[in-house]
């Protein structure tokens, strides 16, 4: 099955959101493959930057 999975890391200076779909048997591994997918992505920092953002005046 095909799943759209967010992952969300509140770290001590933001917090990260990382959405992903990917193929997998379950919601469980459904996560799993994503945080593979996400760890394989920062290991190249180079091949990514923002490109989007949403702005609020506090």
């Amino acid at each position: 099955m095909k799943y759209h999975i967010t992952l969300k890391a509140v770290m001590k200076r933001g917090t990260l959101y990382w959405v992903a779909d990917v193929n997998a048997d379950s919601e469980e591994e459904a996560v799993v493959a994503a945080e593979h997918l996400f760890e394989a992505q920062m290991e190249s920092p180079e091949e990514w930057t923002f490109d989007d953002f949403d702005v609020e005046r506090l």
